[in-house]
């Protein structure tokens, strides 16, 4: 009866902190919509980076995260190159007399398809997302976004999905320590008692684990991606008519002023 007890007051538990953690991950959505929105910076790149439901990352020690970014990135610079008649229609290859563009990230993808140019090889668009360069520029750009919107640095699927899994492990190990402990007491000296104690707590944390995501699971669904905010998702343009603009907004952010953001 004191295991089962124990089960009902860590499934209680996890049901609070379940409830607690959706009204935090509500909290770091809602500041960075605030946040991103009351920047007059904010450029296509961030936006674009932002509508997707993937972590943002500037450094250098997280080359898969930042690798995903300088992808997306190298997707909106080509889009934004050939709306300008910079690329030419079929392929990526520069267009005649085509000037580089003033936008940092435009830029380095200018310069990455010149250097493929250059030498005779017609880049595809994942090469462009893999140049170094372009990588650096996205880094050193989303820095300004970091700067001006501090939350949107953290990733919130990655912390809210984080205190899920820590509250499944946690409240089924509950149960299975007070089994364990309440077997072991019998007999303190006995090893096949302390052996038998351990097999009883295994079972009775998987029988705990699967009554906790059974009930808490189905009610709060903890470890679902959900999507991308929808104050975020907006911010991303429609279509490619909204590109030009906002791409000669962020060039002026980068040099140093904050200019007005699409």
């Amino acid at each position: 009866m004191g295991i089962l007890m124990t089960g009902l007051i860590s499934l209680a538990g996890v049901n609070i902190v379940l409830g607690v953690r959706r009204l935090w991950r509500r909290s770091l959505e809602a500041r960075m919509v605030r946040q991103a929105r009351a920047w007059p910076g904010l450029d296509v790149y961030h936006a674009d980076l932002l509508s997707a439901a993937e972590p943002l990352c500037s450094a250098k020690y997280q080359p898969g995260q930042l690798q995903r970014n300088s992808y997306r990135a190298a997707d909106v610079a080509v889009r934004l190159m050939r709306q300008d008649g910079i690329l030419r229609r079929d392929g990526l290859e520069l267009a005649d007399n085509a000037a580089e563009p003033a936008h940092p990230v435009t830029a380095a993808a200018f310069r990455a398809i010149s250097r493929y140019q250059a030498v005779g090889i017609q880049p595809s668009q994942g090469d462009i997302g893999r140049d170094d360069a372009l990588r650096g520029a996205v880094g050193a750009h989303l820095n300004t976004l970091f700067r001006h919107a501090p939350a949107t640095r953290r990733h919130v699927d990655t912390a809210t999905n984080t205190v899920g899994l820590w509250s499944y492990a946690l409240g089924a190990a509950a149960p299975a320590v007070h089994a364990f402990l309440l077997m072991r007491r019998s007999a303190p000296a006995d090893p096949d008692v302390t052996e038998g104690s351990f097999v009883l707590a295994s079972l009775v944390f998987v029988a705990a684990l699967i009554v906790i995501t059974a009930q808490a699971g189905n009610t709060w669904h903890p470890l679902e991606y959900p999507a991308v905010p929808s104050g975020l998702r907006e911010l991303a343009p429609s279509g490619e008519d909204s590109l030009g603009p906002v791409d000669a907004a962020g060039a002026g952010d980068d040099a140093g002023g904050i200019a007005a953001g699409g």
